[in-house]
């Protein structure tokens, strides 16, 4: 029995092409599986402990009385957990006012109040970045927050990474 016939079959069965495609895949197949074997898993990029503070400004008594400690924090576009709250300072908000002589001085605002709160949480950390769901968790930057019972429109004011 030749090797290839007059039709151009390898032993009478398989294309040329036929022959060229399986090869293909089974060279795409082994490729595939050596590269998966070889994946190690600790390179993975896990969440790590992270203690979070933020500023809540200028809010109500009856909104301040509702945040407790034990609070679970989700993201509020995303709903991913942010963490859970630590601790709530309660501060009375102020802000500047223009005296009659032209200085500037810091007044309260009645039955308004500013909350300091400490968050501890996970986050992926990176050489460039600590991110929260779809949030960078940077100094400074706004971060809004919800639970099912309220909101909270932040601003970052410390981000620690903790070690494990």
């Amino acid at each position: 029995m030749p090797l290839l016939d007059k039709k151009g079959r390898i032993f009478g069965k398989f294309n040329i092409l036929d022959l060229f495609i399986i090869l293909m895949v089974l060279i795409l197949s082994i490729g595939g599986f050596y590269k998966i074997s070889r994946a190690n898993p600790t390179d993975m990029i896990r969440p790590k402990p992270i203690e979070l503070k933020i500023i809540v400004m200028n809010r109500e008594k009856i909104g301040v009385d509702v945040i407790k400690e034990g609070d679970i924090l989700k993201e509020y576009d995303t709903g991913t957990i942010l963490g859970q709250i630590k601790k709530v300072e309660v501060y009375p908000a102020s802000t500047e006012v223009v005296t009659t002589e032209g200085e500037i001085k810091a007044a309260e605002i009645p039955d308004r109040y500013d909350l300091i709160i400490t968050i501890d949480g996970e986050a992926i950390v990176t050489d460039n970045s600590i991110i929260s769901g779809k949030s960078e968790l940077r100094i400074g930057n706004k971060l809004v927050l919800r639970t099912k019972t309220y909101a909270l429109d932040s601003i970052i004011l410390e981000v620690n990474v903790k070690e494990e």
